[in-house]
């Protein structure tokens, strides 16, 4: 559907008075709620197996670390590819960065885990999912030990493999 529309667009033929392509705009925009709206159940399903397993303090330990890490990985790779795209060099280990002290980051967590969901998110929005996980009673909370990286066997590998992917992209682009 994707590529009539584009093929569409590309053609001139992506006009008001087009009634295929409306039709193709409307089933869009259903389709892409329907299938959010499916996902989002799925999300708070397997939010709340979580929070019975782990327990909801454990839950809401582990996807605040997972935003805030997701935030902090995108700010340091956006800033790496432009360097690295200015100086027309190669990407260093996108995995390996450090961060610098940045107080937007934390704003940015802060609003990413505060942030309201829309009718378009495949996820409910962190705040939402803490307060449906709030209430549920079940594991006993054990405090968490390790890291997850010790579960990979080879670390380097991967995240050298995954720079590699990256910068297969950013010269594509």
């Amino acid at each position: 559907m994707m590529k009539f529309a584009q093929a569409m667009i590309a053609t001139g033929q992506a006009n008001w008075w087009n009634i295929a392509f409306q039709f193709l705009r409307v089933y869009h925009f259903i389709f892409r709620r329907i299938s959010h709206g499916a996902t989002r159940l799925q999300e708070v399903l397997a939010d709340r197996i979580a929070a019975l397993q782990y327990g909801p303090l454990a839950f809401e330990e582990g996807l605040t670390h997972v935003v805030g890490k997701s935030v902090e990985f995108h700010h340091l790779a956006v800033r790496e590819i432009e360097d690295s795209v200015a100086v027309a060099r190669a990407l260093q280990n996108l995995y390996e960065l450090r961060l610098d002290e940045n107080s937007n980051l934390k704003e940015q967590i802060g609003e990413s885990l505060n942030r309201e969901t829309s009718e378009d998110d495949t996820h409910p929005s962190p705040n939402d999912r803490f307060r449906l996980t709030r209430k549920i009673t079940g594991a006993n909370e054990s405090p968490a030990t390790g890291m997850v990286w010790d579960w990979f066997t080879n670390r380097e590998a991967l995240t050298s493999e995954m720079t590699s992917l990256i910068q297969s992209e950013v010269r594509g682009a």
